[in-house]
């Protein structure tokens, strides 16, 4: 025992993750009893693994490219079909033209082919409507303005205009002359005897004769001759006199019918429902907030190992989040989260792989700002490069990774030698609790 524990120039992790399955039985008890004065080593450490524990990855620039593309059943045409051999029968015309005939002298007729124009006379009309300037007299009033009286002055009319009474407008002629006028009267008599009568013909308007010119549509045209020709088939039969040839051939019409072999195309061609990739997406506004991750404890074990309850080892793991929604655009929607999915690949001991613990996986309902909670029990140790993975996903599809190294410890215990160890313990033993982070 003495050279087990000889720590110089020997990392005790590794021998400790080694020989803990080695000894599962007498060399447990041993820990748990060595565990009551080297746990106060590390419980309250100096220095909290790595401030920055906390990772985080997001799109950055202006926009984000949300990839929407999918898989899609879709009919697909599939080419397909066979040849087939078909017989048929088909016939096989072996008809043949006997060419022969003879000269004779005496009359015979020919087919003259011959064409003859004909003149025709035929008529059109030839419209000459049109549009005519016409003129024609209207009587127009004109203003005017001047005054005659009768029975009296322009004196005598204003000394007793006090009596004057109107007579309406009238036409009147004047000079030759057609107006409006206004008539005044004045017909009165004085207490003192005798009788006043005077006119006043104000003259309003005169009527003049203006030339008035307006358009008028006239309607006419005529009939005119012109000649057209036709040609005229003329062709007939002319009887002849000479030496002609007399034609006798004949044709004889046989054949037979035989079989033969086809091949034909049988088309059996069809569609397929297939998956078809689908790209699609669209550019959203990218997603800013804080995400902050509560794990306790801080030293995880492996489910194997008892807690002070003597219950097996487990990590509550809480995962909160607040959307910054101040930087949105105009008519863009608030970002809100509507699903996670958190998980751990455990690197294990002794090159043997890397297993995957599926923590959460879920939606809810959408939110700017909330929390998941969460307890796991791990079956496998796992070394610092174990990494715990939270995904965070928008309602548009955006997604926020943060993520940190969870070592899985497979052990109760364990003397932490900052002189004696080349990394500081919390690095490969976790001894993180609560972290944030800015996006």
């Amino acid at each position: 025992m003495k050279n087990i524990f000889h720590f110089n120039n020997f990392t005790l992790r590794h021998f400790l993750t080694d020989t803990c399955r080695m000894f599962a039985g007498e060399f447990f008890i041993f820990l748990v009893c060595l565990s009551s004065f080297l746990i106060p080593s590390f419980i309250c450490p100096e220095k909290i693994f790595c401030d920055d524990w906390l990772k985080v990855e997001v799109a950055e620039g202006e926009l984000v490219w949300i990839d929407t593309s999918h898989w899609e059943k879709q009919p697909v045409y599939i080419k397909d079909g066979y040849y087939r051999d078909t017989v048929s029968e088909r016939w096989v015309d072996t008809s043949y033209a006997v060419t022969q005939g003879y000269w004779k002298t005496g009359e015979y007729k020919v087919w003259v082919v011959e064409r003859e124009t004909v003149p025709h006379t035929a008529y059109r009309y030839i419209d000459t409507s049109r549009w005519e300037t016409r003129y024609r007299e209207v009587q127009v009033l004109t203003p005017v303005n001047f005054t005659i009286y009768r029975g009296t002055d322009s004196y005598g009319w204003s000394v007793y205009a006090f009596a004057a009474k109107p007579a309406g407008l009238r036409q009147v002629t004047y000079n030759g002359e057609t107006y409006m006028a206004e008539v005044w009267t004045i017909d009165y008599r004085p207490y003192r005897g005798g009788w006043i009568h005077a006119e006043k013909w104000v003259y309003r308007y005169k009527f003049i004769t203006q030339r008035q010119y307006y358009s008028e549509w006239v309607q006419s045209g005529y009939w005119q001759a012109y000649t057209y020709y036709e040609i005229v088939d003329t062709s007939h039969w002319e009887t002849r006199t000479g030496r002609y040839w007399v034609d006798t051939s004949y044709t004889v019409s046989q054949g037979y019918w035989e079989e033969y072999v086809s091949r034909q195309w049988v088309d059996t061609s069809y569609y397929e429902y297939r998956n078809v990739w689908v790209s699609d997406g669209y550019y959203t506004s990218p997603i800013h907030g804080k995400v902050f991750v509560e794990k306790n404890p801080k030293y995880v074990f492996t489910r194997w190992h008892k807690d002070s309850a003597g219950n097996d080892c487990c990590m509550v793991l809480k995962i909160g989040w607040e959307i910054d929604n101040s930087q949105i655009k105009v008519g863009e929607e608030a970002k809100r989260i509507v699903r996670a999915s958190v998980y751990e690949e455990v690197v294990r001991y002794k090159n043997k792989g890397i297993y995957r613990v599926d923590i959460f996986d879920g939606s809810f309902e959408a939110s700017s700002s909330g929390s998941v909670n969460t307890v796991i029990k791990f079956d496998f140790a796992g070394n610092e490069e174990s990494i715990l993975h939270i995904y965070l996903f928008s309602q548009d599809g955006q997604a926020v990774h943060v993520y940190f190294s969870n070592p899985i410890n497979g052990f109760r215990s364990i003397n932490i030698d900052y002189g004696g160890t080349n990394t500081d313990a919390d690095g490969w033993l976790g001894g993180n609790n609560y972290g944030e982070v800015i996006f």
